[in-house]
């Protein structure tokens, strides 16, 4: 399977973060891979910061290979990535894999604030992508929750959600919904369907665009769209635990419910036996990233998920005991359950933003097992395809990073900050 990647070169969207750091890392470590550009606003210093914060020196010393690594100062935001002409040149002339993964992950967003950073950028990296006269294939990273909006049509509470790309017919094209978008801040289609949060339905329309701009160009089949559910810390690469603590929402919940005062936590579900109805999958970094490198060799094209799933994912119940483990506020914070629509005002303002707490999907993974079935041994060994960790034990290993999140909070909430000198 690496074999694909030998002589290739590789542009990658979003390398500083999260995400993008472990597939520049598998990249580099893994594969024969001719070069890797890392786009990144503020050039090699600012990657390097980064890295030298979340990374082992060892590790980052490994990658700093200038043969194989050039970092572009560039911004998703500004006309052609905000690349000059050379370096413009050099990618279209030489780019054979495309992995856009920069993006805003911010819940509690606004379409307006979000309509550039997901929607807009996608298209123009997607645009460049499309002039590169070697281009094996555009990869998208999207989310599993950009079809949420299906919990509310769903007949039974648990929501089935399929690897295929959801079309909302409200208009008669997606580029009449963009323009609206831009224009307005909402859309027909928005207001019409029950998105959890904006950034959801940011995610869906982009999905929809890149497919009508790659239909229309004739090149579909370069189109890979990577659906990760809730990205967690790693479970073995770069190494066990390797996590970005403010963009790993599981940490970013835990460390806001350890400095909250309230007796109770209140979230709204339509479920009549929450307690053993509901679920939340979280999925290990290293599993998103190496199915997405499997999917993109293999030739996968099309969406696919990046999840735990049903074999692996969580109820939250089994999630909220060790984070209640983590709280060394005197008294203890109830897990309140009440009927009622997931953006009720009477749950607490946490849960109104991650709203999807009160609710259960079933993403389907068909192609990963698929295409696991379908691999040699040899190319098996050392993937990480499946979450083979208890992720609410694997909580209780991260009490650095949720620290490390409750001293950001604290630092911006008077109550929160009063929490954690009196308790922590």
């Amino acid at each position: 399977m690496w074999e694909f990647y030998d002589d290739k070169t590789i542009l990658i969207t979003g390398g500083s973060g999260f995400v993008g750091t472990a597939i520049v890392h598998r990249l580099l470590s893994q594969t024969s891979a001719k070069h890797v550009y890392v786009l990144c606003r503020g050039g090699s210093g600012k990657l390097r910061q980064k890295w030298d914060k979340w990374l082992p020196l060892s590790t980052v010393e490994n990658l700093w290979d200038p043969c194989r690594l050039t970092v572009l100062d560039g911004d998703i935001l500004t006309p052609n990535m905000g690349l000059d002409e050379r370096d413009s040149n050099i990618l279209r002339g030489e780019a054979n894999v495309i992995i856009h993964a920069a993006s805003s992950i911010n819940l509690a967003k606004s379409l307006n604030d979000l309509k550039n950073v997901i929607v807009g950028a996608s298209e123009m990296v997607a645009g460049f992508a499309l002039g590169c006269k070697s281009l094996d294939c555009f990869v998208y990273v999207s989310t599993a929750y950009a079809n949420s909006h299906l919990h509310a049509q769903s007949p039974m509470f648990e929501t089935d959600v399929n690897e295929e790309v959801y079309e909302l017919d409200v208009y008669k094209d997606v580029y009449e919904e963009w323009v609206d978008v831009q224009k307005l801040g909402t859309s027909r289609t928005f207001e019409i369907y029950d998105f959890p949060f904006p950034y959801a339905y940011a995610k869906h329309l982009t999905e929809r665009l890149l497919l009508s701009m790659f239909n229309v160009s004739g090149a579909k089949d370069k189109l890979l769209i990577a659906r990760p559910s809730i990205v967690g810390p790693a479970q073995l690469l770069p190494y066990p635990g390797y996590s970005v603590p403010t963009s790993t929402p599981s940490t970013m919940l835990a460390a806001s419910l350890a400095l909250l005062p309230q007796w109770n936590f209140c979230v709204a579900t339509s479920s009549w036996d929450p307690d053993s109805e509901i679920h939340t999958d979280e999925v290990p970094v290293d599993v998103v990233v190496d199915r997405l490198l499997s999917h993109l060799a293999m030739g996968t094209r099309g969406c696919f998920h990046a999840v735990s799933g049903k074999r692996a994912r969580l109820r939250l119940k089994e999630w909220w005991q060790p984070a209640a483990q983590l709280r060394r506020i005197p008294w203890g914070l109830n897990l309140q359950w009440v009927s009622a629509h997931w953006r009720s005002p009477i749950q607490n303002p946490i849960a109104r933003i991650y709203v999807i707490l009160g609710t259960s999907f079933v993403f389907h993974e068909d192609r990963t097992v698929s295409l696991s079935q379908g691999m040699s041994k040899e190319d098996q060994a050392g993937l990480q395809l499946f979450t083979d960790i208890n992720l609410g034990d694997h909580l209780l290993s991260r009490q650095e990073d949720i620290r490390y999140v409750m001293d950001q909070i604290a630092s911006k909430n008077t109550w929160a900050w009063l929490m954690y000198k009196l308790f922590y």
